[in-house]
């Protein structure tokens, strides 16, 4: 395999040196191409012994919907590597695979297989940037050690972004509590972050699948930052969990695809459980969040209860959502023979007043899996285009990133200050 990095073929014959040069770079090898100003060159590069080693990497590679890339091993060393171009401005998770069990080893079920696979994930040695990973939470392990983690990738043209780097600043507190839905029949935790300044009512925000938004996102900690630099108003936000079943994957994806049940939970069973916290109850000052399915979930509910949500945060939305005749239906469901179900009930129903924040990355143009001929971020381009038809006000970024966490947060924070803007703003 011919090697792509100019830097990897000068320093391959002395191993030392070329983990001296990681250590030093902080991770994988970044090079400029040549001609092309806008991008860069990124190289991966595991040491070590193995029988095979492959990188997950968000959506850097142009076969984006693979779960893994393998890497390529220099003959005669312990050298793996597996370079892409990327924009210079990215911002990426990524994980080595070493040692993966072969396919046939592997059952059926994909969250079986992943929860198989745990033991094979790897952080970057040389990389101290790490993320907990939100596949881990998949799997269902919230305990994984940090060399399990994954690593961020920020390349020299990513935005700063500091506020998730704990500083000496006033610091809110969280409350853990429990919701018993007799709407859906379970029962999920809700975490519920109160800040350390400011009086009531509080702007509310509500923010689905909570147990990333704190343990994988760390969100918290830039709220107490964004809050303490003026940049957010003070706010709590109650982080609901997705329910404790024993298949939470898949009860995700059920009450995620526009389901009533939901709405009732966050319209009607959720709401009396924060008054203890002093929140507002007028709607264009509370916030429904989500990132890609509940991304879909947020927008449906306000359009069913805009008397409770009257702004929606949606990270990388799924609102190509709706096809039913699709090989994985059994599993996400659908609606019907179409595809963005949500985008066309919104342009039939009457307008509702509600404000939105709409993000989605640069990397995710491309077909949905299951779905060919459908593009996540055209159809979050559209279901922007059609709410504004309809006279919503909407803010809408495209992120330097792709379908993960790594992204979702920093665009989350970003909506934040800009939905509920502090006095400094």
């Amino acid at each position: 395999m011919t090697i792509t990095s100019p830097a990897l073929a000068a320093l391959a014959g002395t191993p030392a040196d070329l983990a001296a040069h990681l250590r030093t770079a902080g991770g994988p090898l970044i090079e400029p191409v040549p001609g092309t100003p806008g991008s860069v060159l990124v190289t991966f590069v595991w040491l070590g012994p193995a029988e095979s080693v492959s990188i997950r990497a968000g959506q850097l590679f142009p076969d984006h919907l693979a779960p893994a890339h393998p890497m390529h091993r220099i003959e005669g060393t312990d050298i793996w590597h597996l370079s892409t171009t990327v924009p210079a401005d990215v911002t990426s998770g990524y994980q080595y695979i070493v040692d993966e069990p072969a396919p046939g080893d592997l059952i059926a079920d994909p969250f079986e297989a992943l929860r198989r696979q745990v033991d094979c994930w790897r952080a970057d040695p040389f990389n101290p940037k790490r993320l907990y990973p939100q596949t881990g939470l998949i799997a269902g392990r919230l305990d994984l050690p940090e060399h399990q983690w994954d690593s961020i990738l920020e390349l020299p043209g990513t935005e700063p972004a500091p506020w998730f780097t704990p500083a000496e600043v006033p610091k809110g507190t969280l409350t853990e509590l429990r919701l018993t839905s007799a709407a859906l029949g379970n029962e999920r935790r809700v975490t519920v972050y109160r800040p350390a300044v400011g009086d009531g009512p509080f702007p509310l925000v509500v923010m689905l699948d909570g147990e990333c938004w704190t343990r994988v996102a760390d969100l918290p900690t830039a709220l107490d930052n964004r809050i303490a630099d003026g940049a957010l108003a003070p706010v709590v936000v109650a982080f609901v969990h997705t329910p404790e079943v024993a298949d939470r994957p898949g009860a995700r994806l059920r009450e995620s695809t526009c389901d009533p049940a939901l709405t009732m939970l966050l319209a009607d069973e959720l709401p009396p459980l924060l008054r203890e916290f002093d929140v507002s109850t007028d709607p264009a000052r509370t916030v429904l969040a989500g990132n890609s399915l509940t991304g879909l979930a947020a927008a449906y509910t306000a359009l069913e209860r805009p008397e409770v949500y009257g702004n929606v945060l949606s990270n990388s939305g799924s609102f190509w959502w709706g096809y039913a005749d699709h090989p994985i239906a059994a599993t996400l469901g659908g609606k019907d023979g179409e595809p963005e179900w949500l985008t066309r009930q919104y342009a039939d129903a009457p307008a509702v007043p509600v404000r939105f924040w709409l993000d989605c990355g640069v990397l995710e143009a491309g077909n949905v899996p299951w779905i060919p001929g459908v593009d996540p971020r055209a159809a979050n381009r559209h279901f922007r285009t059609v709410l504004r038809a309809k006279g919503n006000r909407v803010d809408y970024f495209e992120a330097p990133g792709g379908h993960e966490f790594v992204s979702f947060r920093r665009n989350a924070i970003r909506g934040l200050c800009t939905l509920l803007p502090g006095e400094r703003a």
